[in-house]
Parts: structure tokens; C-alpha cells; sequence
């Protein structure tokens, strides 16, 4: 199921192309030929000219020409699907048996006061920790760094590939162990270019939190936009809380700020994902990581091919063509 939806997977499809498209010629071709055998066939045309349509019925018998499925109709339907093969549609390079997946994350946690709000249980951060720790295990050895902020950014684990250790720092966080209060998720960006600059290939900043702030929005802006330290990398904001509309009135809880995170991923060319209860959202966020690298500078990895599973679609169709008769009507 989950290859099902890899091979459907919208973010990829931004990539589409056709590694063939004058193939397309064939399927004008085939148009025109098969409507000229169309109008080939028409023994009423001269009659036409001077009869009325009702009159011509009445005389007339219909016979298999007009009914729906008939080998001209039925070639037109099968030289679609025919001609698409044969353009290759593409959307995702072939994998490297040989290479490794070199792109660094960089997770950024807020453990700000407002993170250990209880609006989604047992709490804000404990939730957001849960959530990183599946996000791990789904993307396995893989270059990740740890990082928290509130009125500061601090390294918690540089670059590894051991979860292990990742987890065991992760555990301990807390806004306790913050020296600066507030909350600040610009004072990420220096650090992420630092961690990031170690890399060759594009890498993603992932800010998880519950709110930003107008100067956040245009700190953002400014490493993420084109010629910024940033710009070859993507930033996917995971929002978690409740927004405004969504608790009660009389509450003491201090909404998420959905507006002015949407307005950093905005400024950022970034993506947005709202924190679930079910793993949808990790799955979405793991997506985004993965197809960050689609487009790469390796010429040695050729496109994928993707037209083949029309070919079975094209082979049942041609079953009618054992229909008695059949060859008889060309």
C-alpha cells in the first residue's frame, strides 16, 4: 500500500515530463488516419446532401459502424494510452544501487514555556518529542542533527547517523535547561547554515513549534530566499497546537499562531504540516525530505521509465480483437 502511494505521490509529479514527446505525432497520425477511414466508410455521405436526417433514419439500418464499440472507435481509445508509452512519462530518477542518501536534516525543536501547554495531550513538546522520535525510525541511519530554541538556539547533537544517541538528548529537553526565555526560531538560522555548509547536497531545516513572530517571518525570508545562506536548502515548518477556533473560550491556553508560521514558510518558499493525531503528518514530512533530492546534478542517474504499466491496460483491450468479425469490418 505504501509503495501504492509512492508511485502517486503528488510532490513527485511536480517533476513530470516526457522523456519522448515526439511521439506524440503518432497519436495526431493515427487521429487523422482513422477519421479518414471513418469518412471512407460513410456509404450515406452523398445521400446526406439531399435527404433530411429523419428521413434517412427511417430508410436506413443501422448497422455495427455506429455502435460505440467498434474496432475504429476502439483503436482511437487504445492509441492513447499506446502513444503514452511510447513518450515516456517520467517523474523520478532511477536509484543509485551505489549511492546513499548524503542529505542532512536538521531538526529544530521549541521548548519554549508556551510548548508545555496541554491543549494537545500530555503536551505540546511530549507530543512534538513523540513525533521526532517515529519520524526517525521511519528514515532510519540517516544525517540528522538536534537542535532547541526558545529565546536561543543551542546544539543538542550535531550531524550523526545514530538515532540512539539522538534519542537519549531528545528525552532530556526541557525550557528549564533554556538560558534565554522567549521564543525565537531566527536565532536557528546561524546554526543551521553552519551544520548545513558541511553538506554537498540540499538539506532541510525542520522547525517544529507553536509560533513565530513578524521578525521571524523576515529573518526567514532572508536566508531562504534566492542568494540567501539557505536558498539551496528547504525549510518544512511542523506546526503543533490548537488554533484560536479550536478551544474553548474560556480557556487560560495560549492558541498556536498558525498565521504567523504560515507567513515564515511564505517568505521561506517553504512547506507547512500541522501536526495530527495519527502518523499522517510524519508521513507527509518524510515525503517532503525524501523528494527534496529529485532534481540533482547526477547525469549518471537516467529517468524512470514510468509508461510500462500502461502496456497491460493496452493488451487487455486488444482482446477484442478476437470478437468474430472484427477483422472483417476494417
Amino acid at each position: 500500500m505504501n509503495e501504492l502511494a509512492d508511485f502517486f505521490n503528488l510532490t513527485q509529479l511536480q517533476h513530470f515530463h516526457f522523456l519522448r514527446p515526439y511521439w506524440f505525432i503518432a497519436f495526431v497520425a493515427l487521429f487523422f488516419i482513422l477519421r479518414f477511414f471513418g469518412q471512407r466508410d460513410d456509404t450515406l455521405a452523398l445521400w446526406r446532401k439531399v435527404m433530411s436526417v429523419k428521413m434517412l433514419n427511417t430508410l436506413t439500418v443501422q448497422g455495427n459502424t455506429s455502435h460505440w464499440l467498434s474496432p475504429q472507435k476502439l483503436s482511437l481509445i487504445i492509441a492513447l494510452p499506446l502513444c503514452l508509452v511510447l513518450m515516456g512519462p517520467t517523474w523520478q530518477q532511477q536509484p543509485s544501487p551505489f549511492s546513499e542518501n548524503n542529505s542532512a536534516l536538521i531538526i529544530a525543536l521549541d521548548v519554549s514555556e508556551t510548548m508545555e501547554q496541554s491543549d494537545i495531550q500530555p503536551s505540546r513538546l511530549l507530543r512534538a518529542k513523540q513525533k521526532i522520535l517515529q519520524l526517525l525510525k521511519m528514515r532510519g541511519d540517516t544525517k540528522t542533527a538536534l537542535v532547541a530554541f526558545a529565546g536561543s538556539a543551542h546544539v543538542v547533537m550535531p550531524i550523526t547517523n545514530d538515532q540512539q544517541m539522538i534519542q537519549q538528548f531528545l528525552d532530556s529537553l526541557s525550557q528549564k535547561l533554556m538560558p534565554v526565555k522567549g521564543k525565537r526560531p531566527q536565532s536557528v538560522l546561524p546554526i543551521a547554515e553552519q551544520l548545513l555548509s558541511t553538506t554537498n547536497v540540499p538539506g532541510t531545516l525542520l522547525i517544529i513549534g507553536d509560533g513565530a513572530s513578524m521578525e521571524t517571518s523576515k529573518q526567514f525570508g532572508k536566508y531562504f530566499q534566492t542568494g540567501g545562506a539557505l536558498s539551496h536548502h528547504q525549510l518544512i515548518v511542523w506546526a503543533i497546537g490548537k488554533k484560536a477556533n479550536q478551544l474553548e473560550t474560556d480557556t487560560n491556553i495560549i492558541p498556536m499562531q498558525y498565521e504567523q508560521l504560515s507567513a515564515v514558510v511564505n517568505q521561506s518558499n517553504g512547506r507547512l504540516v500541522t501536526m495530527t493525531v495519527d502518523e499522517a503528518d510524519i508521513e507527509q514530512v518524510n515525503r517532503y525530505i525524501e523528494h527534496n533530492l529529485v532534481i540533482v546534478d547526477d547525469k549518471s542517474r537516467p529517468w524512470l521509465d514510468s509508461g510500462y504499466p500502461l502496456t497491460f491496460a493496452i493488451a487487455f483491450l486488444f482482446l477484442f480483437w478476437f470478437r468474430k468479425g472484427w477483422t472483417l469490418q476494417w
